[in-house]
């Protein structure tokens, strides 16, 4: 397979009109995940975040069901596999964070790796183990490059919120979600339509400057 190449730009603003069009009820399934998870001390904010993966899922497909905030509780279906994960990914950025600098660095790629393993988790029902296989084979091979700096650079968006007192977190973590599920479902699904703007039958697109979503 040859190296995945990426408009991250473009990702980015399918990721934001995901999230502009859905953003109260992503907000508040986002604040369920964060508050959950930090009152059960970090074991239930995987399961609860790989919850607002399958919620993003379905938006991205045109679910007719439309899903609820309260849909995140879905990802408990995968708690072992998230917590093994999770697990993995802290004690390496733990060793790493010892590296002054260049090891909080190496941190942002080791949540990129995270992440993506994760939406193999939710979207194909990997194992963690074999999830993080995968990502680091694809990696291994140069094909992976841009998504990882993609990943890094969503991560990085998604704690801008702790500048806001961390209130922001409850805004700017599912917007990177949102990024990041859009460029999954560019990368190995049919591309993430249901962020696009729809164009009534028989009207021209709109030309390329035309900024109306």
């Amino acid at each position: 397979m040859a190296a995945m190449k990426l408009d991250m730009g473009a990702e980015m603003g399918k990721g934001w009109r995901l999230f502009q069009a859905n953003m109260g009820m992503l907000i508040l399934a986002g604040l369920i995940s964060t508050v959950v998870g930090a009152v059960t001390c970090g074991l239930l904010a995987g399961p609860l975040f790989a919850g607002l993966l399958l919620i993003l899922d379905r938006l991205i497909r045109n679910d007719p069901v439309r899903p609820q905030a309260g849909d995140v509780f879905k990802g408990l279906d995968f708690f072992v596999q998230a917590l093994v994960l999770g697990l993995i990914c802290f004690a390496i950025s733990f060793v790493l964070a010892l590296v002054p600098v260049l090891g909080h660095l190496a941190s942002l790629l080791v949540g990129s790796v995270m992440m993506w393993s994760m939406m193999r988790i939710v979207y194909r029902r990997e194992t963690a183990v074999d999830a993080l296989k995968a990502v680091f084979g694809d990696l291994g091979r140069g094909e992976f490059t841009m998504p990882l700096v993609f990943g890094a650079l969503a991560g990085l968006i998604g704690g801008l919120g702790i500048l806001a007192c961390g209130v922001g977190l409850f805004f700017t973590l599912p917007l990177s979600y949102c990024m990041m599920a859009c460029c999954y479902h560019t990368l190995y699904e049919s591309g993430c339509a249901a962020a696009e703007p729809e164009i009534p039958a028989g009207e021209p697109p709109p030309p390329p400057d035309d900024l109306r979503l």
